[in-house]
């Protein structure tokens, strides 16, 4: 972990969008971070002007040509709608910056398809914190370890519906934030093969997808679900043990007991060899792995882009080709409707 102000190489950045997302998680997350914060962009100049003064930036414009044009720049990030994520990407692409943007990508195949062709040998990645979650690194840990065993299926629980294609697709829940449960799981258990989507009142319901690896893997579509407690679960079921992710802030390893149907006495099996590992954070001090943009991946997520873009190597996680496999869960959920859907080229369809 750098510090902004300790780091010797630093990344010099501008900013395309300085909304609220961008203002309480991204620029705060630059402390830690190796970056020089060069430039902000964003078409309310207002908000622009006002925030680059907050944090000693110079120079703000209205659009990210005019920055551009006018900066020496190594990087940019996107802070946008998913649906101005291609567009401003490309343009990116074409002043030979390197893009990280957020979550998602882009609503279709297509659209992400367009950035691949676009980006060249520039690097690119995408903002799917879940990914880049302390938790699921150790999940997937795990999983390479083979300390789960084969694994045949994984349950997902998330506060979603997904309408039925139409208009209503374009803006929904599914789109801004389905993406979350998707990514975690696809790094997980690999590519998505189809999927089938079942739908109950107001769009809940589930979402099955059938990966190339064999896995089957349920979201669990907890639509009307309150915020305002845990929604958020993910478990990995193996044949010699179990993982679990609740809430992204505390994962199980569940290695079972000894255990006789006809003679077992104790669920506290003698030695340490059986039972429950967890780990969480404590809590018990203002120290950075208790803080939520370590804890929920944001800040694995753009070190990984800055690293890979100091060390001038590709990305492993979270790159366009990924995003396309996340786009095209999103699109192929549109259409199903309690049929299974394969996912083929869906650049063709609605």
């Amino acid at each position: 972990m750098s510090y902004q102000r300790l780091s010797d190489r630093r990344v010099r950045i501008g900013m395309v969008g300085v909304g609220g997302h961008a203002y309480r998680n991204l620029l705060p997350a630059l402390t830690f971070l190796p970056v020089e914060l060069v430039a902000i962009a964003d078409v309310d100049e207002t908000l622009a002007h006002r925030t680059a003064a907050q944090y000693g930036v110079r120079h703000s414009y209205p659009t990210a040509a005019q920055m551009y044009a006018n900066e020496d720049l190594d990087a940019v990030l996107i802070c946008v709608s998913p649906q101005l994520h291609p567009g401003l990407a490309i343009e990116a692409f074409a002043a030979g910056l390197h893009v990280w943007m957020e979550k998602p990508a882009a609503p279709t195949v297509a659209e992400v398809d367009r950035m691949i062709e676009a980006r060249g040998e520039l690097l690119c990645t995408v903002g799917y914190k879940k990914v880049f979650m302390p938790a699921a690194v150790k999940v997937r840990e795990l999983l390479a370890s083979a300390a789960l065993g084969e694994v045949r299926t994984i349950l997902a629980q998330y506060p979603l519906s997904i309408p039925l294609g139409g208009e209503a697709a374009e803006n929904s829940m599914w789109l801004a934030n389905g993406c979350h449960p998707v990514s975690l799981l696809l790094s997980l258990a690999g590519p998505a093969a189809s999927l089938t989507v079942h739908r109950a009142k107001d769009n809940a319901g589930a979402l099955l997808i059938r990966h190339e690896s064999g896995v089957l893997s349920n979201i669990h579509l907890s639509h009307g679900a309150p915020f305002g407690q845990p929604f958020e679960r993910y478990t990995v079921f193996g044949d010699q043990a179990t993982a679990e992710i609740d809430n992204t802030r505390r994962v199980t390893f569940q290695r079972g007991m000894p255990f006789d149907y006809a003679g077992t006495t104790s669920f506290v099996a003698e030695g340490l060899d059986s039972g429950a590992i967890v780990w969480e954070p404590q809590d018990s001090f203002n120290t950075l792995e208790n803080r939520p943009e370590f804890t929920q991946g944001l800040h694995g997520g753009l070190r990984h882009f800055l690293d890979c873009v100091l060390k001038k190597r590709p990305p492993r996680l979270a790159h366009l080709e990924f995003a396309r496999q996340v786009a095209a869960v999103h699109q192929a959920a549109l259409l199903s409707d309690n049929q299974e859907v394969a996912l083929t080229d869906l650049k063709d369809k609605a």
